[in-house]
C-alpha cells in the first residue's frame, strides 16, 4: 500500500510539492482531514477560495459542510490523477488564470449568481464538477 501511495505521490510531484510550499505559507499545522486518498486542509486565510493539489485540498473553514465544494475539489483531485505532470498546465493555470482572474478582472459589473454560473461553466471547472458528482442548477 505504501508502494502505490509513493507511485502517486511521485505521479503528482509538481502539485504535491506546491501544496507543501502552500501548507508551510499558510501555517497550517494540524487542521486536516483525511477523506479517502485525500488530505483536507481548512484554513482561516481571507484570500483562500480553494485550491487542490494533487491528493492535497486546501479550503477556507467556511466550506467544511459545503459539500458541493468538496466535491468540487475532488473531482480536480481526479484530474490531477489522471493527467499527472500535466495538471497544472491543463488544468491549474487555466482555472487559476482564466477562470478566477478573468473573473475578478471582467466580471465585476456582473451579479453573484451570474458570475458563479459562468465560472463553474469553463473549463475545467464544469469538468471538475462533473467528476466530483457535483450537479449545478442552471
Amino acid at each position: 500500500m505504501r508502494m502505490k501511495r509513493a507511485a502517486w505521490l511521485l505521479w503528482q510531484l509538481p502539485q504535491s510539492l506546491l501544496a507543501l510550499c502552500l501548507r508551510y505559507c499558510l501555517r497550517i499545522a494540524s487542521q486536516d482531514t483525511h477523506r479517502g486518498k485525500t488530505v483536507f486542509f481548512f484554513s482561516g486565510s481571507a484570500w483562500l477560495s480553494g485550491v487542490s493539489l494533487g491528493e492535497f485540498i486546501f479550503l477556507p473553514i467556511r466550506c467544511q459542510g459545503d459539500r458541493a465544494t468538496i466535491a468540487h475539489e475532488i473531482g480536480h483531485s481526479i484530474q490531477s490523477r489522471m493527467l499527472g505532470p500535466l495538471y497544472l498546465l491543463a488544468v491549474g493555470i487555466p482555472s487559476a488564470v482564466f477562470n478566477n482572474l478573468w473573473d475578478r478582472l471582467f466580471h465585476k459589473s456582473w451579479g453573484y449568481q451570474e458570475r458563479i454560473q459562468w465560472y463553474y461553466s469553463r473549463y475545467p471547472e464544469a469538468w471538475a464538477d462533473s467528476l466530483g458528482g457535483v450537479r449545478r442548477q442552471a
